[in-house]
């Protein structure tokens, strides 16, 4: 078994995607991964339009984030499509390859955030929501789920 390295805020420790998602479903301290060190320019032109300077972010996945996600996503909860660990891997697809991507604020009553909210369809219909942490410039994951596709109307 793995020693567990105290968290530090400073410097938290980073993992691989991979390992990430071999801790997914278990009891772990406070890491991330970054899935993509580049941010692409659609994105920073939506940024932009909304005041917001994306240049030199990465998109990064930490994993209480993940836990988050699994508590209200996952196949313990109540939703009709649970999340699985092959949803997981479809993240960097997901961000590169979206339908739609538009910039909204949490309803948080503590705080209101910045979050890109990614939608792509593949079989259902997925949302990958990150927030935008300008103090970190990165787009950390906040929360992923999928629900049916909606069927257009005739």
């Amino acid at each position: 078994m793995k020693e567990k390295k105290p968290f530090n805020k400073q410097t938290p420790t980073r993992i691989s995607f991979a390992e990430l998602l071999e801790l997914i479903g278990t009891s772990f301290d406070y890491k991330f991964c970054i899935i993509d060190e580049n941010v692409d320019e659609e994105l920073i032109a939506l940024a932009s339009r909304h005041g917001i300077d994306l240049k030199g972010y990465k998109h990064v996945i930490e994993t209480s984030g993940v836990q988050h996600s699994e508590n209200r996503h996952g196949v313990e909860s109540n939703d009709r499509e649970p999340l699985s660990i092959g949803d997981y891997l479809l993240i960097p697809y997901i961000i590169r390859n979206r339908d739609r991507v538009d910039i909204s604020t949490t309803n948080s009553k503590k705080h209101k955030t910045k979050v890109l909210v990614y939608e792509k369809r593949i079989g259902l219909d997925y949302y990958y929501v990150e927030e935008i942490r300008t103090g970190k410039k990165s787009l950390a994951f906040h929360t992923l789920y999928k629900r049916a596709t909606k069927k257009a109307h005739t």
